[in-house]
């Protein structure tokens, strides 16, 4: 498959999951079976509904839960939720101060950059790098990295288990914001590009370059 999105994206080099340049974004969780997840997950998708479900409790209940809360982020408490849908652009960047647990039940594609590379509240979408991820694997996002939704890999809409601090994500108290304009919720500090639906919503229009878009 990744040789086919290659061929369908000349201008775009998706790189396999397990290339180097990854490495300064996260890292491959290996000997890591989250299956007893995945019919949960793919039962609580409603593609009329939301693309992100925050927190799902039956996942909690899964066995492999434990194994996010005690290998991955050291008792913290957690959210495991998902994230579906028909997406295929970057639409923008958002980043967490703390890492990221996404486990692929569909293969997927990445966008991903580096908080290092903002200058003066901007970034230069050039910088990214797109990444392929396997159906099943599980990978780690350092904090600071740079990314979004997934992009789907196929026609077949794309779905992804994804594990946060607990209240990642929730509303912001209106002092907040004031503060730092980049923040846009708890724990998601967001850049956006000036196509990205999430203009109107109030997010900062801080993306310069093209709106890398996944083709299929």
């Amino acid at each position: 498959m990744l040789k086919e999105l290659n061929k369908m994206n000349p201008s775009i080099e998706i790189l396999p999951i397990e290339n180097s340049n990854f490495e300064q974004y996260g890292a491959v969780l290996k000997n890591c079976d989250f299956s007893d997840m995945f019919s949960i997950t793919m039962d609580a998708i409603d593609l009329s509904g939301p693309t992100y479900i925050r927190d799902i409790d039956d996942l909690h209940k899964c066995n492999s839960s434990e194994l996010l809360i005690y290998s991955v982020f050291g008792e913290t408490k957690l959210q495991i939720g998902i994230c579906f849908g028909n997406n295929d652009k970057m639409n923008g960047m958002e980043y967490h101060k703390s890492s990221e647990v996404i486990i692929a039940v569909t293969d997927i594609v990445l966008i991903l950059g580096d908080v290092r590379d903002i200058k003066d509240n901007n970034w230069d979408s050039s910088m990214a790098q797109c990444f392929y991820i396997p159906q099943g694997t599980v990978i780690e996002l350092y904090g600071g990295t740079l990314h979004l939704a997934p992009c789907r890999a196929s026609l077949e809409p794309f779905c992804s288990i994804i594990v946060l601090p607990e209240g990642t994500n929730l509303p912001l108290k209106a002092i907040e914001k004031k503060k730092d304009f980049l923040l846009f919720k708890n724990n998601k500090w967001l850049l956006c590009h000036k196509d990205s639906p999430s203009v109107k919503m109030g997010a900062y229009t801080g993306i310069t370059g093209n709106n890398i878009q996944i083709h299929i």
